[in-house]
């Protein structure tokens, strides 16, 4: 009967800690967050941008940002682009651009690129570990 009672104070007291130790899947969500500063990109959790109800744009999953600041010879006064994936096709959501070659690289989980007058941003599911990740930041070194 005593064991049994330190076995259940000891229980009451490792509980509250085993709930505060990160998942698996955190962990694994910090680490490709940590790889994503050393590549140069800003993680912020934030929702998408308002993408028009025509898209019928509702993703399934929590998208994260990417965010890079452009190179000074890349920054255009005036530009505002936003591009949505709509199944396997990306499309522009403010007029009928073409969306640029760059685009094309980012991985399967990208659902939204905001490419404005200083920054680009990428809305990602974060899904595909560091092999995605590393093909959002090579296909950011291509827009021009």
């Amino acid at each position: 009967m005593v064991y049994l009672l330190i076995l259940l104070g000891l229980a009451v007291v490792i509980a509250p800690l085993m709930s505060a130790m990160p998942s698996k899947g955190q962990r694994r969500k910090a680490a490709i967050r940590d790889e994503a500063r050393q590549h140069g990109l800003r993680v912020s959790i934030r929702p998408p941008p308002e993408i028009p109800p025509r898209f019928r744009f509702f993703p399934d999953t929590e998208l994260v940002c990417y965010e890079r600041l452009l190179p000074k010879a890349l920054q255009v006064t005036g530009r505002q682009f936003r591009y949505v994936r709509i199944q396997a096709d990306w499309q522009s959501v403010f007029d009928d651009f073409t969306p640029p070659d760059w685009i094309q690289r980012l991985p399967g989980g990208a659902q939204v690129v905001e490419l404005s007058e200083r920054n680009v941003s990428i809305f990602w599911d974060e899904r595909g570990g560091p092999e995605a990740l590393d093909q959002i930041a090579q296909a950011i070194e291509f827009i021009d």
